[in-house]
């Protein structure tokens, strides 16, 4: 009777699962998806360096294509699950099979760790095992976040004495389907406090020791060429050396501190925690204290983790932190704040332990509410149900851009682009306007601009020259690029506090004036711009409008880069 109760469990977990991930799965390029760190950048690094010039070729190959060629290593990782992926399958199945991964592994890593060390109960392991895989997980990430619920078991199994050799290979497999620099240093400390803790309790370390060092050691291996370069060894000077962090006032590092710990890093790290999850934990603790006099050990010691990851981040922004940091070319490139990481599955796990806080009696009708409405805030955060239903009744903002792969890379219309330019594709390239240049390098057109988050300073220096005028025009554009400029672009004035790089239909102005420099156009051996922008008196920047095209989300005219008059 159990067996069969566990079987039918299972269906409807799996039921569940598939049902969220149904528009993906059957609608293909026709869902939505987001944008952001992930079809403007992600999908295309590893399109390009999977070609077959490239995909073979050592780290330190110069990808041609991208930003007049940077080396491999600073676009993607070739020890990376999703880098094998673009070699055995089309771009999109490859993304599209990434993603299911990534939601997969999250929901077995929590369903295992809420049933063997978290003691709830299997409803209750289930729908945090579905909450969490439904997170909004940004796919550039890999298993950074996803991957942790199934590590910590992983760990916890070795800490009490009681590894498998599949746990082991877990372990010594995660720095394959996660990020090093973004995750892995801030997982490594999370584990070597961990083992702090234990010595101080004199518990058994040894195997904990060996595990750390097994992942310390696959990671270092995997990124070796990355931390060689930004450590200063053989390779260029990144231009997140001149990175800069600006400190805030007092009641600005208090919102910060209320903007993660409610709401979680809205970038990267969006926990949808903040309407169910986080009012549930936080009324069963105190409904708790109050009937029993005494702190939940458990639950006050991960709300503390929460709270000091929060307080942390926030007092990051204070002008003597930022003072110090600004002193230290490691400091002020690192992202120290991505402590932000833990938060999803703190929240989590902070809610499994508020079930077990309930009376039993009760246990079974809360966690049926609870449940319900936390389910329903994922599936509102899906991004094809978000904007063919949810959207239609409430407006929420799931992430930055969401569209259709097949709208957002427009494949058509850039065939009407190649043929009305007529050339080769390896004697020309061009740059963007108001329109991620990842569009254009998707659709094999050599490009001089990029978004990377880590490419040469002395280009980054030469391609400033084309915006100097546009720059002088918008003070936080010039921060925008001078101090992160992670996002090569012509970035121009918009007349907006922020700089918006997708200016689909509908945002450009009917016509505005874009001052470009030609000389330094045809220095980076730039021949035509796409802009989505109708640029007035285009020939003051040598450029000549050829042709307008049309699709589904961009209005692109094409410009010819001819002389200086």
């Amino acid at each position: 009777m159990k067996a069969k109760y566990q079987q039918c469990y299972l269906r409807g977990l799996l039921l569940v699962f598939l049902l969220y991930h149904a528009p993906t799965i059957f609608l293909g390029p026709g869902a939505f998806f987001n944008a952001f760190d992930s079809l403007d950048s992600f999908v295309v690094w590893y399109r390009l360096a999977t070609q077959d010039a490239y995909a073979w070729s050592p780290p330190h190959t110069i990808i041609e294509p991208f930003m007049g060629g940077v080396p491999k290593f600073t676009l993607v990782s070739t020890f990376n699950v999703y880098y094998w992926l673009n070699l055995l399958l089309p771009t999109f199945y490859a993304f599209q099979v990434y993603n299911l991964f990534i939601s997969a592994v999250a929901l077995i890593g929590m369903w295992l760790l809420c049933r063997r060390h978290l003691g709830t109960s299997e409803p209750a392991s289930a729908f945090l095992a579905l909450s969490f895989a439904f997170t909004p997980f940004l796919p550039t990430w890999g298993l950074s976040i996803a991957g942790q619920p199934l590590l910590l078991f992983v760990i916890l199994n070795i800490r009490e004495g009681k590894p498998a050799i599949w746990h082991w290979l877990i372990l010594a497999a995660f720095p394959f389907t996660s990020n090093f620099q973004s995750a892995g240093v801030f997982i490594l400390f999370a584990f070597a406090v961990l083992i702090g803790f234990d010595m101080i309790k004199k518990r058994p370390v040894r195997p904990l020791l060996l595990a750390f060092v097994i992942l310390l050691a696959v990671y270092l291996a995997t990124k070796i060429d990355l931390i060689q370069n930004l450590l200063g060894g053989d390779g260029f000077v990144s231009h997140r050396t001149e990175m800069r962090r600006f400190p805030v006032k007092l009641s600005v590092c208090l919102k910060i501190f209320a903007r993660y710990f409610l709401l979680g890093n809205v970038d990267v790290a969006l926990s949808l925690h903040t309407f169910v999850l986080l009012p549930f934990v936080c009324l069963t603790y105190a409904a708790h204290v109050f009937r029993q006099r005494e702190l939940p050990r458990g639950l006050t010691t991960t709300l503390t983790i929460i709270i000091l990851i929060c307080f942390y981040i926030a007092i990051l922004n204070l002008e003597p932190v930022v003072g110090l940091r600004n002193s230290s070319d490691v400091l002020r490139m690192f992202s120290l704040e991505r402590f932000h990481i833990f938060l999803q599955l703190l929240w989590h796990i902070a809610a499994a332990q508020a079930l077990l806080l309930i009376v039993p009696k009760y246990r079974n009708r809360i966690l049926l509410v609870v449940a319900v409405l936390q389910l329903v805030i994922c599936f509102a955060y899906q991004p094809t149900y978000y904007q063919r239903f949810v959207k239609k009744f409430v407006t929420i903002v799931p992430y930055h851009y969401i569209f259709t792969y097949e709208d957002y890379y427009a494949e058509r219309m850039f065939d009407n682009i190649k043929a009305t330019i007529g050339k080769p594709g390896n004697t020309y390239r061009v740059a963007s306007i108001g329109i991620p240049p990842a569009v254009a390098q998707y659709n094999g057109i050599r490009t001089i601009d990029g978004y990377s988050s880590n490419y040469p300073l002395s280009y980054k220096h030469k391609f400033r020259n084309i915006i100097t005028a546009e720059l002088e025009k918008n003070a936080n554009n010039q921060g925008f690029f001078d101090y992160w400029g992670s996002q090569c672009l012509i970035v121009y004035d918009q007349g907006l506090p922020y700089f918006e790089t997708h200016m689909t239909r509908g945002k450009a102005a009917r016509e505005r004036p874009v001052e470009l420099s030609y000389e330094a156009l045809r220095s980076l051996h730039c021949d035509y711009i796409l802009s989505v922008e109708n640029i007035r008196d285009p020939e003051k920047s040598g450029l000549r409008k050829l042709a307008i095209f049309s699709s589904a989300i961009w209005h692109v005219s094409l410009y010819e880069v001819t002389s200086n008059q």
